[in-house]
């Protein structure tokens, strides 16, 4: 073997090292942008407000109207509170900012019992406005279901 030979051999170990160590760098920038993810969206559901807002939204009769939802204001307010932090969430998926995967296995189970019971208010409100309110949250069980 020439020394061109070794030189190109050499070059090119060099690159395929460099794709190899890129492709591994770029999982772990994957990784670690899914567990900052996953921690903001636990900060979004683990503070207080989070807490007694969903212990309302729980508390709602199953097939509970829009207008049965408006006529207690805590109830209501606790209703659009959940609504944000699930749109914006919802948004984030969306976005592919945060895996589905994610926000499944944090609290796919309470995305699922909010839009079951807010469902019915989250249509009133986009038939009301004529607006794509609570487009995202709709999308989260959906999407957690298709997985």
């Amino acid at each position: 073997m020439d020394l061109s030979t070794v030189a190109n051999i050499a070059t090119a170990l060099t690159v395929l090292t460099a794709v190899i160590f890129g492709l591994i760098e770029m999982r772990h920038a994957r990784k670690e942008r899914e567990e900052r993810a996953a921690f903001v969206a636990v900060q979004a559901i683990l503070t207080p407000a989070w807490m007694r807002s969903m212990v309302l939204v729980q508390a709602i009769p199953e097939g509970a109207t829009a207008a049965k939802i408006e006529t207690d204001p805590r109830v209501l307010e606790a209703a659009q509170s959940i609504g944000m932090t699930l749109e914006g969430l919802g948004y984030a998926v969306f976005a592919r900012m945060v895996p589905l995967s994610v926000i499944d296995e944090l609290m796919g189970g309470t995305v699922r019992v909010a839009w079951r019971k807010l469902r019915p208010y989250v249509e009133y409100e986009r038939e009301r406005t004529n607006q794509s309110h609570g487009r995202c949250t709709r999308r989260l069980p959906r999407l957690a279901a298709i997985k």
